[in-house]
């Protein structure tokens, strides 16, 4: 009996021992799974209009070295995983298929832009807008011009792979700022973060 009451006093301590965040703390999680930049999410959560840049990727760095602060991001990151259900391999799958896209399957024989239900879907990934214009002779529309914009790979990959935990477990974010990818080919950094996760796992 004296063995059970030690041990409801002993789970009734810790409890009260568990930090509840501040509700700027709360949104600074969340603002930081939506963004994936500590000091933005900084800026999003704190008022911060008056503080030097160096100041708040500072503050922002000492905020996500608590326990409860990279807890609360690892169990809010696990729930945007699971109701999108989502994994990092299948967004390795999804950014290779952009790193191999080829500008080329835009278009048909005659250098003419393709239906987008005609367009590989590897292809259709990187496409962010399509703008139509008409081209106009004497107020008589005689054909249109297309333009299409494309998002860049390079900078979808790493900032994808660095938000869905790619290159790190755990959310250990400061290991992968003095890493420098910037040399590194599309396919290389699709490999190296392959290797890295499972490294990590």
């Amino acid at each position: 009996m004296e063995t059970k009451i030690q041990n409801i006093k002993i789970n009734k301590l810790s409890k009260a021992k568990k930090k509840i965040l501040t509700l700027k703390q709360e949104k600074y999680c969340q603002e930081y799974i939506k963004t994936g930049n500590k000091s933005q999410a900084y800026r999003n959560a704190y008022n911060s209009e008056r503080m030097k840049s160096e100041t708040i990727n500072n503050k922002a760095y000492q905020l996500m070295l608590r326990d409860d602060i990279r807890t609360r991001v690892e169990e809010l990151g696990k729930e945007v995983a699971e109701r999108n259900k989502i994994t990092v391999d299948e967004c390795v799958s999804l950014l290779a298929q952009m790193a191999r896209f080829d500008i080329a399957d835009l278009y048909d024989e005659n250098d003419a832009l393709k239906p987008l239900s005609q367009i590989p879907k590897g292809a259709r990934l990187v496409i962010e807008g399509l703008d139509s214009d008409e081209i106009k002779h004497d107020k008589i529309v005689i054909g249109h011009s297309k333009k299409v914009k494309l998002s860049s790979r390079r900078a979808n990959i790493i900032e994808l792979m660095k938000h869905l935990g790619g290159y790190e477990k755990d959310n250990r974010q400061k290991q992968s700022v003095n890493k420098d990818y910037s040399k590194l080919s599309d396919e290389e950094i699709i490999s190296l973060s392959i290797l890295e996760k499972k490294a990590s796992s």
